[in-house]
């Protein structure tokens, strides 16, 4: 009660001026909360009378502080910056703010010139337009559409793929049917993958993958052949490489304001979709899914196969840049394939599980309630014999996502680090016995402000090059010491990130050996 009378307290001394008296004191920053409120368009009106720079795509609210510190209040303001920034920022790196800057600028044009206008970056090994593989007439372009607060962990309720055999979909309303769902899409593409080795699956952003790996974990599925697709790079994002290879004039890069520039048209409006995706979700959440109409399915379905559709507009745009930019003396190479298969002793183990699990699950009844205590034993030890490894691909996993990133992505990663600047050389490593030098130096960076958890131990480069070991951290003067080889002694990066994949092989023997005494 007093906490209650403090608050009310606080809100008529507030109020006590009146409602616009309040608004003029305060102004609607954007946040999460924006797009559950009902003053949305109000506040989103104000911020667009007063060219607001949270219209700068990819802007974060530091960054906004920072351009308004150095009279850059706006997204013109910020567009006209001059080239060298004019100011150095108190966190984060010149770079960011540098490509914020050009950013704003691209959506000036665009503004002022009222037509699209994208911009190529200058190409980068294994990044941007270097990531589109060579196509193939067995690409897959794949969509999932989920309900995150259907279930603890969300539902996947709708998998869609398109490719030259048109449109694909498998819907899913419970964990039976989201398993089967899951379990026959990766079927399909290991399928394809097998009939075209060249074949890639396109998605845009990294939510297809991650999804997958979800319910890979959830339902202890499809690991190995998820693996392998894993391994084997098939999976492309076309998100980054349109953030890494070019900039364009939009205030989001979301596939539907990229649309514009590679002429798609949709054949379900997006406003008639969100509204049927909202019903369908509802329904979702609330264990009604009997209350959904075949006009919502059809909206939904239609609307994830426009995007499936677009998907693939887009690759087939960004190729057409490709060439292009290659027509003009760019150097852009394809991506290297890279081998599926896992090392020979882990295929062995993977192997050695799968038949113990098959083993232990015979004559289990399929049902929960149909098992009694000791069945159910068997069927947790049948599930739990792969778990270490499960766990250690998800290490791998993200190990790779992290290797995907541009240097600058690094910044906002707990287990990386951005705006690397070269200080000094530290030391140079000498043998102990001899004194000679080995090649191995200790070089001192300095990295801005930035919240990150790198410290001893190896790190590697963006793509996942190993480059050296943190001999020394000190984050309050915010400086690494890296002890690197003779490779890569004469490299300063401006990034690095770290990761780090703890083995479980003692543990996944322990198992075997216990279900080989609970099955004899």
């Amino acid at each position: 009660a007093a906490y209650y009378r403090r608050v009310r307290g606080q809100l008529l001394l507030t109020l006590g001026d009146g409602h616009e008296a309040v608004l003029a004191r305060t102004y609607p920053e954007p946040s999460d909360a924006c797009e559950l409120c009902r003053w949305w368009m109000r506040c989103n009106g104000r911020r667009r009378a007063d060219d607001h720079l949270s219209f700068i795509a990819g802007i974060a609210r530091s960054h906004r502080r920072e351009f308004t510190a150095n009279d850059a209040p706006t997204l013109a303001r910020a567009a006209a910056l001059a080239h060298p920034l004019p100011f150095a920022p108190s966190r984060g790196s010149r770079q960011t703010y540098e490509r914020l800057r050009d950013q704003a600028r691209v959506q000036h044009q665009q503004r002022t010139s009222r037509t699209p206008v994208h911009e190529l970056l200058e190409a980068q090994p294994g990044l941007g337009l270097a990531r589109l593989p060579e196509p193939s007439s067995g690409d897959l372009f794949l969509d999932l559409e989920g309900a995150p607060y259907a279930r603890d962990g969300g539902r996947e309720y709708l998998f869609g793929l398109w490719s030259s055999r048109g449109y694909e979909s498998w819907w899913a309303w419970d964990d039976a049917g989201e398993r089967a769902a899951f379990e026959a899409l990766v079927d399909r593409i290991t399928r394809q993958w097998a009939d075209t080795p060249g074949m890639h699956v396109y998605h845009f952003a990294p939510y297809e993958p991650s999804a997958l790996k979800r319910l890979m974990g959830r339902y202890a599925s499809k690991g190995d052949e998820l693996d392998r697709l894993l391994r084997g790079e098939r999976f492309v994002d076309l998100l980054a490489v349109v953030r890494q290879g070019l900039r364009a004039g939009v205030e989001s890069y979301s596939i539907k304001q990229l649309e514009q520039f590679y002429g798609f048209t949709r054949e379900v409006r997006l406003g008639t979709a969100g509204e049927q995706r909202m019903v369908l979700e509802l329904a979702l959440e609330s264990f009604a899914v009997d209350s959904v109409t075949a006009e919502t399915r059809a909206a939904v379905e239609g609307y994830n196969r426009d995007d499936c559709r677009s998907t693939e507009a887009l690759r087939d745009w960004l190729e057409g840049l490709r060439a292009g930019a290659i027509a003009t003396g760019a150097v852009i190479e394809r991506p290297t394939e890279k081998a599926p298969e896992p090392p020979k002793d882990v295929g062995d183990l993977e192997a050695r599980q799968l038949a113990m699990r098959a083993t232990l699950l015979t004559g289990l009844p399929e049902a929960r309630a149909d098992r009694g205590d000791n069945d159910q034993a068997r069927w947790l030890l049948a599930y739990l014999l792969d778990w270490h490894r499960r766990e250690e691909k998800v290490a791998w996993w993200e190990h790779f996502r992290l290797a995907a990133l541009a240097p600058d992505d690094l910044f906002d990663e707990p287990n990386g680090v951005a705006g690397l600047e070269f200080v000094t050389r530290v030391d140079v490593v000498r043998n102990r016995k001899t004194q000679k030098p080995t090649g191995s130096v200790i070089d001192r960076y300095r990295y801005p402000l930035q919240e990150t958890e790198v410290g001893k131990g190896g790190v590697r480069l963006p793509g996942g090059v190993t480059f050296g070991e943190i001999a020394a951290a000190d984050r309050t003067a915010r400086t690494l010491d890296i002890k690197k080889g003779k490779s890569t002694s004469d490299m300063h990066p401006s990034a690095l990130f770290q990761s780090k994949v703890v083995t479980a092989d003692e543990q996944q023997e322990s198992l075997l050996r216990l279900c080989d005494r609970a099955d004899e």
